[in-house]
């Protein structure tokens, strides 16, 4: 039999985990309200309080799978506005000194900026009944009381220790919101996580990987002769780590994405730019740029470190989960992180339907679910940044040997479509980590990592730019 639906849901934070949280939850609680502290824009723009906005941004394989599960016919609506379906058949990725060999990749993903994807699905949220997006809201504090001492809806009370306390709502403007659920979706520096630290309520360890990964970003204006190829993308790795990116997004644009680690990024002026372009392995950044029209500004971010909370190794709140960058916050330069919330939420919406809202046993049996989402693209993340020297933090277990053996995978991937699709299902989460020691994948990457151009040290053929479609 269904669940009937019971229960009110504050969801604090209005960013695409928090709009992912509340439609998880949406057919289990009585009431969902999205709390954003920001003004929400009525156009496509960036928002203030999402500096990464400005930046390039994936819905990777299996977020896309997800929100096209919740959302029907979302994937033709952002197509209709603009976005642009790209596979491997026409990608030009660049990684380990030779080209990714193209062919099927599996399912194709989108390219869009990220305030379109974010309009789009909050506009579907706000659709949904029993749904309530309130922007202007600052969350100012947890309403928490002892579960030992105070009745059901007291104020907060000044007993108890960890393990004893439930979560009764939050106040905004002064003012108690009821809520028999409280979701965290705040971000990467959630103030509740810090009060709740600071009160001695919830201690959570955490694991931070230091990369200080610096971006720049723009965009071009996009025309078909432009290059023979729907995007590139490539990284000296092995090497400085000096990366970027063009990829075509709504309005006929291109948005290119520098990045550089540990200090060595790429400056916000145009000279600067061209300059780090032009010292990528792929020259064909750098070619663009050149040939392109700019159509916006530089816009720089800093990220200083990869970090993890272990939400499931504490002694949890009742009526409090927490999901999305507050959970674990990547290195953004793999773009797993929408993806993972939307899995993260998925998560959520499993155990809303097996316990019910009202359950005490959600917020454990949630992060425990939720801490085996966040274990692959953890470990994608962080084993790549320790392939750089100067990365600092707590390596996991066998990084050395997986970090090895993936060198040995992309080099295979430069001369075989099937490894280069197990590669990617991987990346794009379709697929866990664990895909790639399959024994054929293993025989395929043995018999021909040693056939790359990396290893026989043939020319790499880089595409043309400029090049009408269909030229010679």
């Amino acid at each position: 039999m269904a669940r009937s639906r019971e229960g009110r849901v504050i969801v604090v934070g209005g960013s695409i985990a928090g709009l992912l949280a509340a439609r998880a939850l949406a057919e289990h609680a009585a009431s969902v309200v999205v709390l954003e502290r920001e003004r929400l824009p009525g156009a496509v723009a960036p928002r203030g309080h999402v500096p990464q906005g400005r930046h390039l941004h994936l819905l990777l394989a299996a977020g896309l799978d997800r929100l096209c599960d919740w959302f029907p016919d979302i994937e033709d609506e952002l197509v209709t506005r603009g976005a642009v379906r790209v596979d491997g058949r026409n990608a030009w990725v660049y990684q380990g000194g030779a080209y990714r060999a193209r062919g099927d990749w599996g399912r194709p993903v989108l390219c869009m900026t990220r305030p379109l994807l974010e309009q789009v699905i909050r506009a579907r949220v706000a659709a949904l009944p029993g749904v309530a997006i309130e922007d202007g809201a600052l969350v100012e504090r947890l309403t928490v009381v002892d579960r030992r001492a105070a009745p059901a809806g007291a104020g907060e009370a000044i007993r108890g220790g960890a393990g004893e306390w439930r979560v009764s709502g939050v106040v905004v403007g002064g003012a108690e919101r009821a809520a028999e659920l409280v979701v965290d979706c705040s971000g990467r520096n959630s103030r509740i996580v810090h009060d709740l630290a600071s009160s001695g309520r919830l201690e959570v360890p955490v694991t931070r990987v230091g990369i200080d990964i610096g971006y720049a970003s723009f965009l071009m204006r996009r025309s078909a002769g432009d290059f023979e190829g729907d995007f590139i993308a490539c990284v000296d790795n092995p090497g400085s780590f000096r990366g970027g990116s063009v990829l075509p997004v709504e309005g006929e644009r291109w948005q290119v994405t520098l990045a550089g680690v540990h200090g060595d990024v790429p400056p916000g002026d145009e000279d600067g730019v061209r300059a780090f372009a032009e010292s990528l392995p792929s020259p064909v950044v750098g070619q663009l740029i050149g040939r392109c029209e700019w159509v916006s500004e530089v816009a720089t971010y800093r990220f200083p470190s990869s970090q993890r909370r272990h939400f499931e190794k504490a002694q949890l709140l009742q009526g409090l989960v927490t999901l999305g960058d507050a959970a674990s916050s990547f290195d953004p330069i793999y773009g797993q992180g929408m993806s993972s919330a939307a899995l993260q939420a998925a998560a959520l919406e499993e155990v809303a339907r097996g316990v019910g809202v009202l359950s005490p046993e959600l917020p454990r049996r949630f992060h425990r679910k939720a801490a085996r989402v966040i274990e692959a693209p953890w470990r994608i993340a962080v084993g790549g940044d320790f392939g750089h020297p100067e990365t600092v933090g707590d390596r996991p277990a066998g990084t050395a040997q997986l970090n090895g053996y993936i060198a040995q995978v992309v080099r295979a991937a430069h001369i075989s479509v099937p490894v280069a699709r197990a590669f990617n299902r991987v990346l794009q989460l379709a697929d866990p980590p664990t895909a790639l020691l399959h024994p054929a994948v293993v025989a395929r990457v043995l018999s021909t990592s040693r056939r790359s151009p990396a290893a026989t040290g043939a020319a790499v053929q880089h595409p043309r730019v400029g090049a009408e479609p269909g030229a010679d």
